[in-house]
């Protein structure tokens, strides 16, 4: 971080509402050049709405904007921040699928190109080069739909730091704003995405780093402003401030991460899972007991992911048995629809796309399942059953006719846990569960999966959260290329064995 000297970016006293709802009451933010910042706040506590106001989407009540020492007008020009050296990564990194990696890396980047007179030739050479740069394998002629998850994310955040980095060139210092950008990286991913901060952050680039990873932000930060209900709780010098610190600040209270499950007494298992093979499976055979909660985890293609979509009927399996409380149910030919008739409810990880539809109201979406045939429908009843749902899932929402999309991705998840739970399935599957939700909501969750197992109830969390699973998880299966090469029970569940089983060579690996 660079000592002394003016401020990278300066907000002074910024307000919004909606609704007469304190989104950001009287918020300021202050980041040096050369300063990696961390934005930290549960979901809901106004980090978006913040970045939303510095990128030109929302027009603040008031407050002032100061880059580089020159005051810059609110409401930022929606479209023209970069002109003021600021580039953003937003959660729905802001690519477009049809179009080619060349084309999306080029859009927008008005203040190097004139769009009229292109030379696709050079610009493709570019790109090759600005690729090799940063370790990306990459072909400027894919469509970004071809991507995998990993891969556009990656883009997106190269996209960001090279108009930085032209902007850096230009003499200001440059502003990079990364919205929650680790949750669908791997870790080896994670380091990549350090090590370019730690380049930009040499050449006098602020970074501010928006995340829900306390772990994160303590390495990679240099200090972190905290929000709850829109306002600044406070701002810490991360080398001299713990985890508990941060995490009381975030949610108010201290928050236990301590291993929330005890030995359970051996019984018959309520769900069975024989020769399950899919695109990356090979003859998996697991079971689960009632009150359990099974953990799958393994590193990026390991194939742990795979078990929830082919027991969900999501996708078909190549092969593979069912069994749950004696209902003999073939994988092959699972649908949904079949799934769900059994009593088996799947959270999967892209709550965007796949969890919620986001235009509805929250009654139609937490309604969805309850509706089967019927076409006389009770509005108020669902109403109200809406109302209890949103109540004892504890969802920060205005009212059941509000859309989705407005609520935040920690309280999104929540209507898509309740959605389904209240229909108190026999086994829940989860993906990712916890994916870009804060502390205090992810505790909710804990709570919500605690009810299933005491009714008896069997949970499969697949997550590549180690911390999680030494939280919540009976028992973890390790994975590796498609096979189970690790089992951890009771004491040995802890996110350092579970690290170590995940990264240590196996005999499979040795015997290729």
């Amino acid at each position: 971080m660079t000592k002394g000297g003016a401020p990278g970016l300066v907000l002074r006293g910024v307000t919004k509402t909606f609704g007469g709802v304190h989104a950001l009451d009287s918020v300021d933010l202050c980041v040096m050049p050369g300063e990696v910042h961390g934005l930290l706040g549960a979901n809901g506590s106004g980090k978006s709405t913040l970045i939303k106001v510095l990128s030109g989407f929302h027009a603040p009540d008031s407050g002032s904007l100061q880059i580089d020492g020159r005051s810059i007008a609110l409401p930022m020009p929606l479209g023209r921040s970069e002109a003021y050296g600021l580039a953003f990564v937003h959660q729905n990194l802001g690519l477009l699928p049809e179009a080619t990696v060349l084309e999306n890396l080029i859009a927008g980047d008005h203040e190097r190109l004139n769009p009229w007179r292109i030379n696709w030739r050079a610009e493709s050479d570019r790109a090759r080069r600005l690729f090799a740069e940063y370790q990306l394998d990459l072909s400027p002629d894919q469509t970004v739909e071809e991507l995998l998850p990993v891969e556009r994310a990656l883009l997106a955040i190269v996209r960001a730091a090279d108009r930085v980095r032209e902007h850096r060139n230009q003499s200001a210092s440059g502003i990079l704003v990364l919205d929650e950008p680790t949750p669908f990286l791997p870790q080896q991913d994670v380091r990549r995405l350090f090590g370019i901060m730690g380049r930009l952050k040499k050449m006098g680039v602020s970074i501010i780093f928006v995340s829900h990873d306390i772990d994160e932000v303590l390495e990679v930060t240099d200090r972190s402003t905290v929000l709850r209900d829109g306002k600044v709780i406070g701002s810490y010098d991360t080398a001299v401030t713990d985890r508990d610190t941060l995490v009381r600040a975030i949610v108010g209270r201290a928050v236990s991460v301590d291993r929330r499950v005890s030995a359970l007494p051996i019984a018959k298992p309520v769900v069975e899972i024989s020769g399950l093979t899919g695109s990356i499976l090979k003859n998996v055979a697991l079971s689960v007991q009632p009150g359990e909660v099974l953990g799958l985890t393994g590193l990026i293609g390991a194939g742990h992911d795979e078990v929830t979509t082919l027991l969900s009927g999501a996708c078909p399996a190549k092969s593979g048995m069912l069994t749950l409380a004696e209902r003999k149910l073939d994988l092959t030919q699972l649908r949904p629809a079949d799934a769900i008739a059994a009593r088996i409810a799947f959270i999967p990880a892209d709550r965007q796309r796949l969890g919620i539809a986001p235009d509805l109201t929250l009654t139609e979406n937490a309604m969805l399942p309850r509706l089967g045939s019927s076409v006389m429908l009770n509005h108020a009843k669902l109403r109200r059953l809406t109302m209890d749902l949103l109540r004892r899932f504890a969802v920060k929402a205005d009212n059941p006719g509000q859309p989705a999309s407005e609520l935040s991705g920690g309280n999104q998840q929540k209507v898509v846990l309740g959605k389904w739970l209240q229909l108190r399935p026999q086994l829940v599957l989860l993906d990712e569960p916890t994916q870009g939700i804060d502390v205090g909501a992810r505790q909710e969750i804990y709570d919500r999966l605690a009810e299933v197992c005491e009714e008896g109830g069997a949970v499969i969390c697949a997550t590549s959260e180690f911390e999680q699973l030494e939280a919540i998880a009976h028992r973890v299966l390790v994975f590796d290329r498609g096979v189970i090469k690790a089992e951890l029970k009771g004491s040995d569940v802890t996110k350092a064995l579970i690290a170590k089983a995940c990264y240590e060579g196996t005999q499979i690996h040795a015997a290729e």
